[in-house]
């Protein structure tokens, strides 16, 4: 007899929930990476222009430049904001999804342990079967054997 596990099918939309989670995560972490390199050159571009500023102030330049410089400043400071939050957001979606995974493998191992279970369970069975016909059989050879020797 072969083995069948009852749940089987549900056992793949587990198994295939897992997989999508994982794939999410991939994406979450992938965004993260994305964001942390874009405020990474911000962050070099704001040090960049304070080095600048640094400069037209030592060798001295007109108030449009420096302004010009301190707005650029400024906006790149308001990318920053927007980019450190939106990094903070990443992290909390990356943080949700491993929670997400990891309750999916939860639920997928659950399935799996008691497919584990039904599996020793019928192994035992089929292994107690086929030595209940070895018993047999050789107590039906030695039934036959005997009953030759009492007739001669």
């Amino acid at each position: 007899m072969r083995f069948k596990f009852s749940l089987e099918g549900l056992l793949r939309v587990r198994e295939s929930f897992e997989k999508k989670e994982e794939q999410r995560l991939a994406a979450a972490i992938g965004e993260l990476a994305r964001l942390n390199a874009m405020l990474e050159t911000v962050r070099k571009q704001l040090a960049s222009i304070a080095d600048q500023l640094d400069t037209l102030l030592a060798r001295g330049t007109t108030g449009a430049d420096l302004h010009l410089l301190c707005f650029e400043g400024i906006l790149l400071e308001r990318r920053k904001e927007a980019l450190v939050e939106s990094v903070s957001s990443a992290v909390a979606e990356v943080r949700s999804q491993q929670a997400r995974l990891q309750e999916a493998k939860q639920k997928r191992k659950i399935l799996d342990n008691l497919r584990q279970k039904q599996l020793t369970l019928f192994l035992l069975t089929e292994g107690r079967r086929e030595q209940q016909k070895l018993d047999d059989g050789f107590l039906l050879r030695r039934s036959n054997d005997d009953s030759g020797k009492n007739v001669a």
